[in-house]
């Protein structure tokens, strides 16, 4: 009963209502089924045993897959996403977020493949980098994109031979960046750690979420003056946009100009300082240590 239900849903969502005079048996009727069923409807791709060092300069570039779409019970509009492993019983991998929907032009970028990549390899910082060349595999999970679940194929999986990756590509949380908190408390300075690993101490390091820097135990007095800018004052120069006073728990968004104000705090602040960056828009966070 659960099965004839979300086919009568399906028929619904997928081909709207019909008239009262056709029977149900003129109209196609979309087969579910539990789980994700496996079929072999991925191709071998073409550039299989082509070596691929994925670097930051062609990290743009595209893998390319085609296939033929599953039997949904008639001519669905499918979507497709890649998932990636580097053992072929795919007992640990990872599935590139892109949707694909036409068969033909699957095309993973090679920046989305190198993070995928590195992700199952267990990469943790540039120390682990560049990986080996290895033999990649790929495989494609199927859906209907207005159901997802009860419509669901995995196809057969597919490799490459040699794919590598010589930068890190993954969003890795603690690691310093070319960024500091530049001010009255530091004679507006920007002084780097001993080493890549260790920041200096106005410096900041990669939050936990991707596009988030942030630097822990700071002390900022309502008398200083400050922005957050890299060691040059050149790319990254955040100052005061519309209001300079950053209020402790609530978001302020910075101006990326080098000519903008600098950001204040009207009462003497400790605890932690974080930018983050969402659609081309900075904002700052104070979280005051208690």
């Amino acid at each position: 009963m659960k099965k004839i239900s979300l086919a009568i849903a399906a028929m619904v969502a997928a081909l709207g209502f019909t008239s009262c005079n056709e029977t149900w048996d003129d109209n196609p009727v979309l087969a579910t089924h539990e789980g994700q069923v496996k079929a072999d409807f991925l191709n071998e791709p073409a550039m299989q045993a082509t070596s691929v060092m994925i670097t930051r300069d062609n990290g743009t570039s595209n893998f390319n897959l085609t296939c033929s779409q599953p039997d949904f019970g008639y001519a669905a509009a499918a979507a497709y996403v890649v998932q990636l492993a580097i053992t072929e019983d795919f007992s640990n991998f990872v599935e590139i977020k892109q949707r694909f929907y036409n068969c033909k032009e699957i095309n993973p970028v090679y920046s989305d493949v190198a993070a995928a990549l590195e992700t199952v390899s267990g990469v943790k910082s540039e120390a682990d980098l560049p990986l080996p060349y290895q033999k990649v595999y790929m495989r494609l999970r199927a859906f209907i994109p207005q159901l997802e679940k009860g419509t669901e194929f995995i196809s057969n999986p597919v490799s490459f031979d040699a794919i590598s990756a010589d930068y890190l590509a993954i969003w890795v949380s603690g690691v310093p960046v070319n960024l500091y908190v530049r001010g009255d408390m530091n004679g507006w300075g920007a002084e780097a750690g001993p080493d890549a690993e260790t920041p200096g101490a106005w410096q900041l390091v990669t939050g936990e979420a991707e596009d988030s820097w942030t630097i822990k135990n700071i002390t900022i007095l309502s008398t200083q003056g400050f922005k957050v800018a890299d060691a040059n004052w050149g790319d990254t120069n955040l100052g005061a946009g519309t209001e300079g006073t950053v209020t402790p728990g609530v978001p302020l968004t910075l101006s990326n100009a080098g000519s903008s104000g600098n950001l204040n705090v009207k009462e003497d602040f400790h605890g932690d300082l974080t930018v983050t960056l969402s659609e081309g828009i900075y904002k700052i966070l104070l979280t005051p240590a208690n």
